[in-house]
């Protein structure tokens, strides 16, 4: 059996695979674990993938290309996940609330910190240990400059939490910092309030590199 297949989008100007800088460490650990990462410029060509990625874009998606992932995903049983960040920098985050609200999930236009739980003296540089899905091998997590998230329905599940010391800046405790919502097809659309959590600093923490893996697996 053939590496399973994953579209990294480069069609909305987002934060690319290709630049090695950031990415090197998950598309080389994602190789060896039978993912194969390739970066990808054709909107159309996306759906051939098994997983497609949007991380951080920063263009808006036109009515047609929302109506393709929606498609992708309920119809042809896609995963598609979309990883914004906090504070609506570059308007990222209206940009995936326009998708995201088909699916029952909205990016806020906050931030979430905790005073306790956090790496390196930065409190925007969140660790939980709330890992309600994708869990396999996962124990805690880095989830850097994150957005909270809004789930809408009992459709949408979170994945992940913050712990309970931390907070958004209008004092909401443990917010949604990751969800999803599934689909009999065997699609699942995964919205993620940060999108650096598997970058190449990130991915060194915790158990970073293993939920980024069951994340783009589809390993609940």
């Amino acid at each position: 059996m053939g590496k399973k297949r994953v579209a990294w989008s480069s069609t909305h100007q987002e934060f690319l695979i290709s630049d090695a800088y950031y990415f090197s460490r998950l598309a080389r650990g994602a190789l060896e674990e039978g993912l194969l990462i390739e970066e990808v410029d054709d909107f159309a060509e996306l759906f051939s993938y098994d997983t497609v990625v949007f991380n951080y874009p920063e263009s808006p998606f036109s009515h047609r290309e929302i109506e393709a992932i929606k498609e992708g995903v309920i119809g042809r049983g896609k995963r598609v996940i979309f990883a914004a960040h906090f504070q609506n920098k570059d308007d990222v985050a209206r940009i995936c609330t326009e998708v995201s609200r088909h699916f029952g999930i909205l990016v806020l236009n906050d931030q979430v910190t905790d005073g306790t739980n956090h790496l390196e003296g930065d409190p925007y540089r969140l660790v939980t240990s709330q890992v309600l899905a994708y869990n396999r091998g996962v124990c805690k997590v880095v989830f850097p400059y994150s957005a909270p998230l809004e789930v809408l329905d009992g459709g949408t599940l979170p994945i992940l939490r913050g712990m309970e010391t931390s907070r958004t800046s209008k004092g909401l405790p443990s917010p949604v910092l990751a969800a999803e919502r599934t689909f009999p097809s065997g699609g699942a659309f995964v919205l993620c309030g940060s999108c650096i959590f598997w970058d190449n600093y990130s991915i060194t923490f915790g158990d970073n590199f293993r939920f980024a893996l069951n994340l783009l697996k589809g390993l609940r």
